[in-house]
């Protein structure tokens, strides 16, 4: 029997393996979850074969859904997501022939399913990508937009602020499955069609998928508006109990939806009975999105351009940009960090050793500065339909200026005390005249001349929710995405009949208006997430992103100073305890006996920050807010290393996932 029909015989009792399994299924609480089957179709080639030094991909469910082990290695691919489920969808695409982008857009799919509460169809996110076949970086931005008649009177006439902060008014018009259908079709390997691509997600939303524990969670957090909804109640429980840890969850609805998608495209979403519930679902709760707003989505979506670049210690950093803060607000940090490196000639590492409470304050300090930056002056600039100008006029050049964040840093920091930054007067070049700090100067005055803008209430954000992952392929692709409905659930409305939930992305947005988050038409609010991809003399280091709101931008530089500074691989790197200091206001101080201090948070305890440490920090004037161990509320890392030999070629990459959350890396 030749080698070529062998392969055939042993893909064809795989695939009747697993569907065996898959037809074992039932509906009762405690039973297995979805195994789903490898992807089969006529336009599918025989997965290649694995070599002696090339791990055996996971088979049986145990195997892939058991988060004792978060990390894998693997010459061929690699998936590191939220969800084993999800980074199983991945993974079955790549072994099926396609590339990364193929299988990034089966785990964004899947998550949606298996992670209903953090993103999904009814939201949108942005794409971070190096294509190895043309060289270039690219970036997808698929984030929500507020409707054509999304003016601040309108929203005014909602309700003002809460409008925008909670229900369906405060939902932007869709965007995912415009933006994931263009990725396949532009950046698709052409192995796997759009079908073969949602076959993961479409089987565990009609066969079910057994709930993690972060999903569980959120399940009984959200019960009591959960059982609102009568069609929600009808997915998410029994009817008397809420489904929990180890139940089945089917979503047939949503199953049903996503046909229509692989049957459509794009066309199964923006038009016909799907496109159709959601304006029903709009106009009955009372918002204002039509089919109009859905046919722009469908005819502008994605924004396609490129990541923004910036560089540290010898490593190039592509990361998102406007409408994401989240890219700055990293290469800003790492601006800051580096210069106080080199005017101290020490290295990060160095410092911690020494003092780990100073190194602390350092970091503190320099997110603080550009969460500051962040809240006065990164807006959409992008330009209107309206008026055909930009939306917000923003300096990034500027704020991504390495001598900028010299300048800035060393006029605010004092290394003996902390500052009370508040988003009210410590942006850059901002006159602090009455708070008696010193002054900076403004990242206009650092705006490259004649340089082209980019085109790409202030406390809002991503909250706990979100989701980020990451794909790579053997033939050179990297793959990072974050993608949301911004609160978990978002709006808490779901279309009659679609089984997903609608996003509440507009609470980003302002009606004050001397903003820069003011309520304009087709205007995209701000976020902090920031899919990045790290390279290293031209050649791949490591790729990652978070959820997290505000906090996922410190969990990224975190773990990216892990990486680069400790020289921690990638599982240590994301496991790794983590510090939170923001810039808001009031809400940023501490108050202990009556006396107000900086507010730090931190992971605390056995294999995070130790009572030594926390004491250092409360001598400077923090007030240390302790969580014990490691917290979902400090963001979820998902992440891919790259493994090179002594002679300088890859060999492997290895991907890791947070135990904040139920993160699998898998890879073969």
């Amino acid at each position: 029997m030749n080698k070529h029909l062998c392969k055939i015989l042993a893909f064809m009792l795989v695939f009747v393996m697993l569907f065996a399994i898959g037809c074992g299924k039932n509906n009762n609480k405690d039973s297995g979850g979805s195994s789903t089957p490898p992807i089969s179709g006529p336009d599918t080639p025989t997965p290649p074969s694995s070599g002696p030094d090339t791990p055996t991909p996971p088979v049986s469910e145990d195997d892939w859904t058991d988060l004792s082990v978060r990390e894998a290695t693997g010459a061929n691919g690699v998936v590191a997501s939220a969800s084993a489920y999800a980074s199983k969808a991945g993974l079955t695409v790549l072994q099926a022939g396609g590339n990364a982008f193929d299988a990034a857009v089966a785990t964004s799919f899947a998550l949606g399913v298996v992670e209903p509460n953090a993103s999904g169809i009814g939201g949108g996110g942005v794409m971070t990508a190096y294509n190895a076949k043309t060289g270039k970086y690219v970036f997808y931005n698929f984030r929500e937009f507020l409707p054509a008649a999304g003016t601040p009177e309108k929203y005014e006439q909602l309700g003002g602020p809460d409008a925008l902060d909670n229900g369906i008014t405060a939902a932007g018009v869709p965007t995912q499955v415009a933006g994931l259908v263009k990725i396949v079709e532009d950046l698709g390997s052409g192995n796997v069609t759009l079908a073969n691509i949602l076959a993961p997600a479409i089987d565990y939303a009609e066969n079910g998928f057994t709930i993690e524990p972060t999903l569980a969670s959120a399940i009984i957090d959200a019960s009591s508006k959960i059982v609102k909804d009568p069609q929600a109640k009808e997915i998410y429980s029994d009817g008397f109990e809420m489904y929990g840890e180890g139940d089945l969850l089917i979503q047939e609805n949503y199953a049903n939806v996503l046909k229509e998608i692989a049957a459509n495209g794009a066309d199964g979403f923006y038009k016909g009975w799907v496109a159709e519930a959601i304006v029903k679902a709009f106009a009955d709760h009372g918002g204002i999105v039509t089919q109009a707003d859905l046919d722009y989505a469908a005819e502008n979506y994605p924004k396609i351009g490129e990541p923004l670049h910036g560089t540290y210690n010898g490593y190039d950093v592509y990361t998102a940009t406007l409408p994401s803060s989240g890219g700055i607000i990293l290469i800003e940090t790492l601006n800051m960090l580096e210069h106080y490196c080199k005017q101290n000639n020490t290295t990060l590492a160095e410092f911690k050793a020494a003092d780990p409470a100073a190194y602390a304050h350092v970091l503190a300090t320099a997110m603080q500065l550009a969460y500051a930056d962040k809240r006065h002056y990164m807006a959409d600039n992008s330009i209107s339909p309206v008026t055909n100008e930009p939306f917000v006029n923003v300096p990034i050049q500027g704020l991504m200026s390495k001598v900028y964040a010299a300048q800035r840093f060393d006029a605010l920091y004092n290394p003996t005390k902390p500052v009370f930054l508040t988003s009210k007067y410590d942006w850059g070049g901002a006159d602090r005249s009455s708070k008696g700090y010193p002054a900076d100067q403004s990242p206009w005055d650092f705006q490259i001349p004649g340089a082209c803008e980019e085109d790409g209430s202030d406390e809002g954000g991503e909250h706990y929710s979100t989701t980020s992952f990451s794909v790579t392929d053997k033939e050179g692709n990297i793959v990072t995405f974050t993608q949301t409905i911004n609160h978990f659930w978002g709006a808490f409305v779901m279309p009659e009949g679609c089984g997903f939930y609608l996003n509440n992305q507009l609470s980003s947005f302002s009606l004050t208006d001397t903003s820069v988050h003011y309520v304009q038409p087709y205007k995209q609010p701000v976020s902090h997430i920031m899919p990045t991809i790290i390279m290293k003399d031209g050649d791949p280091f490591a790729t990652l992103g978070s959820p997290g709101s505000m906090r996922l931008v410190a969990a990224v530089i975190q773990t990216t100073l892990n990486l680069l500074d400790f020289g921690m691989g990638m599982q240590e790197a994301i496991s790794a305890p983590r510090i939170y200091s923001y810039c808001v206001g009031t809400t940023d101080m501490f108050y202990e006996g009556g006396k107000g201090k900086k507010l730090l948070e931190v992971e605390y305890g056995e294999g995070c920050m130790s009572a030594e440490v926390v004491a250092g920090l409360e001598a400077i004037g923090y007030g240390v807010n302790k969580y014990k161990g490691r917290n979902l509320y400090f963001g979820g890392v998902q992440g891919i290393k790259f493994n090179y030999d002594e002679y300088g070629r890859l060999v492997s990459m290895t991907g890791g996932a947070d135990p904040r959350r139920d993160g699998k890396a898998l890879a073969w």
